[in-house]
């Protein structure tokens, strides 16, 4: 796939050869102006110039109107129109089915691992889960990740409806534009501080930015946040203990907590090693054996099916690397393959490989061998001898890829037979074989666009008939063209633009096949292997958070609050009588305020509103407790006699 930006009018575009149809377009639209430059020195002017201004004369003209020529233009453009636009079609749909293929299988790994990660061997290293802790949903909890600034929370409440409605308007007026104002000047700053922060992408400049800055400027509104200490290393340290010093190792992630997950630090990705992502061992462990085994057989069938939509002859070499995660993506692009690969995906030099090209004779058997042979097709974890072994048994490309594709099946059905799925039922089990067999159906719709070529009859009727355009034009040009160079001109860019046509139909109808123009499978699988290797990252990093910590947290900050609203509003509560009291005297209750107790307390105290409602319900309680009150006295009062 030839990679190209956006130049003014295009014009850096016209300067490219290799795999340009524009380039091989100029051979039929030369010979076009050499026909025309014929027919006028030579056939037109045989016996002589003669007058073309005389109507009476029309002898030395071939044709008395160009509808004739024009009609047979105009059949040959829709023919050729036709063509082109079909091949785009094909090309976009192999596009379509490849992508189409990868999304499935990789559904079908995603799903496997996170099923795997529900067994009972991770169960000490799963994140609490809310479902078991629902009393959690009575506090003043929030999930947001990212905090208001304690400065802007005290412009938002100034600025509340309550607080405006009371205001003149003119000063309402100017209290919403100081707001707006300084909202504006912290949006320029958090903008800043948020292109290295907040970035997906780890550039060297995202490695220095001091995170804790950010942090500690992030003031709460009033909530309190259930996020517990994060897990950088996914929880793998929980169920990885070092058995020399007792402390928590890790996978891709070197743990410098205490086992609790204290004072971790991010350890910067500084060597080859850490640029392997959750592919590294910095924490002195390798990922999980059955993530491996599955990241490399899900790698290895998407491999295997690629190289055969690329190469489906079984007579050439179709060699498999290992992938190394964190390695250069490979180039979509073949002019910008590195000088060695270069020299040996191409046996003759660029002037030689742009001639071919030009003549289409680069496409060969032996030149498509040597080109595929440079660019191997990468697969995570290598390839054994006795995975080629079984490869080259296979006969024919589709059953190459039914093998490994047997062998992934297999290899999840097993497990999970074996309970490394945990308790996930059989029906979504099955979704897993229903994605994998999905992908197939995918690689069979690609295969068909490679293996069914462009109807021959079709193909071959475009081809004469523009062959047959580099003599008509010049005809229709000789004729009605006043000037030699404008008659040229024209004959030119007719041919051209009809022959160009004819050569992007070829280009794009074998999108597996016609570098540079071809699909760049190479990059694809190197994505998809990078996408499978995040399957060794384990839990969320935020997912963990410890019900003690919360609510002594929220203890602190409740008896805080409430301390506050008592002072504006107390709560008077009526108090019984005492026991002393002599059985026929009114008891007259006396208000005291309640002491609120420590702990958490339910959302709705905090809010005006369902205070008053708490204390029209205490007092309704106290009622009812005095009329209780009163009917056992009554009953313990001694009967009189009649």
């Amino acid at each position: 796939m030839i990679e190209y930006s956006r130049g003014p009018y295009g014009a850096n575009l016209l300067f490219r050869w290799h795999g340009s149809a524009l380039a091989k377009a100029f051979i039929p639209g030369l010979l076009s102006v050499g026909i025309y430059l014929a027919l006028h020195y030579v056939a037109r002017y045989e016996d002589g110039p003669t007058n073309n201004n005389d109507n009476d004369d029309n002898d030395d003209e071939y044709l008395n109107h160009p509808y004739a020529i024009g009609v047979l233009v105009s059949s040959v453009s829709f023919l050729i129109i036709f063509r082109a636009n079909y091949g785009y079609q094909r090309y976009w749909e192999a596009c379509t089915m490849v992508h189409k293929l990868m999304s499935k299988w990789m559904d079908a790994a995603i799903f496997a691992s996170v099923f795997h990660l529900q067994s009972a061997h991770y169960k000490d290293m799963r994140p609490p889960s809310f479902f078991d802790h629902d009393e959690l949903n009575q506090m003043d909890l929030t999930r947001d990740r990212e905090r208001e600034s304690k400065a802007y929370c005290h412009y938002a409440a100034a600025s509340s409806e309550d607080a405006l409605d009371s205001l003149p308007e003119d000063v309402e007026d100017c209290r919403r534009s100081a707001v707006m104002e300084h909202h504006k000047v912290e949006s320029s700053k958090s903008l800043r501080r948020r292109r290295y922060a907040k970035s997906i992408n780890e550039t060297s400049d995202t490695r220095v930015y001091n995170r804790t800055e950010s942090d500690a400027a992030a003031e709460n509104c009033g909530e309190t946040h259930l996020l517990g200490r994060p897990r950088l290393d996914g929880g793998w340290g929980m169920i990885y203990p070092n058995e020399i010093n007792g402390k928590p190792t890790a996978t891709y992630y070197k743990d410098t907590s205490s086992g609790d997950g204290k004072n971790q630090q991010q350890v910067p990705l500084d060597n080859q090693e850490s640029k392997k992502g959750f592919a590294s061992t910095e924490g002195g462990r390798t990922p999980s054996l059955f993530l491996q085994e599955l990241a490399h057989l899900s790698s290895l069938l998407c491999a295997v099916a690629l190289t055969t939509l690329r190469n489906d002859l079984d007579d050439v070499e179709s060699p498999l690397d290992a992938y190394i995660p964190g390695q250069p993506w490979p180039v979509a692009d073949p002019n910008q393959l590195p000088k060695d690969i270069k020299m040996q995906a191409y046996h003759h030099g660029r002037f030689t490989r742009n001639i071919r090209y030009l003549l289409g004779i680069d496409q060969t058997k032996h030149a498509r061998t040597i080109y595929n042979a440079a660019r191997p097709m990468l697969v995570l974890g290598g390839v054994s001898d006795n995975e080629i072994a079984f490869l080259q048994r296979a006969r024919g490309p589709y059953a190459k890829t039914q093998l490994v594709w047997s062998w992934l099946s297999d290899f999840i059905i097993r497990e999970h037979m074996a309970g490394s799925m945990g308790k996930v039922g059989p029906p979504i089990i099955s979704r897993i074989v229903q994605f994998l067999s999905d992908g197939i159906l995918y690689y069979n719709h690609a295969r068909k666009i490679m293996f069914t070529p462009f109807p021959f009859p079709h193909a071959q009727l475009s081809a004469f008939f523009v062959l047959m355009m580099m003599i008509a034009i010049p005809f229709l040009m000789d004729q009605y063209a006043n000037e030699v160079w404008l008659g040229a001109t024209l004959s030119f860019l007719a041919v051209t633009c009809l022959a160009g046509l004819h050569e992007v139909a070829r280009e794009l109808e074998n999108p597996f096949r016609n570098a540079p123009n071809d699909v760049p499978l190479c990059t694809l699988l190197a994505f998809y292997n990078e996408a499978l290797v995040t399957m060794y990252s384990g839990f969320h990093p935020d997912a963990y958070w410890d019900q003690a910590d919360v609510l002594k947290k929220r203890k602190g900050k409740s008896t805080t609050g409430i301390a506050t609203v008592a002072e504006e509003a107390p709560i008077l509560l009526p108090e019984l009588p005492a026991e002393g009291n002599s059985p026929g005297a009114e008891t007259t209750p006396t208000m005291s305020p309640v002491e609120r107790p420590d702990s958490a307390i339910p959302q709705a105290v905090d809010d005006v509103q369902s205070l008053r409602e708490l204390r029209e319900m205490i007092d309704a309680q106290a009622l009812k407790i005095q009329e209780l009150q009163d009917r056992v006295e009554k009953k313990s009062r001694p009967q009189t006699a009649p």
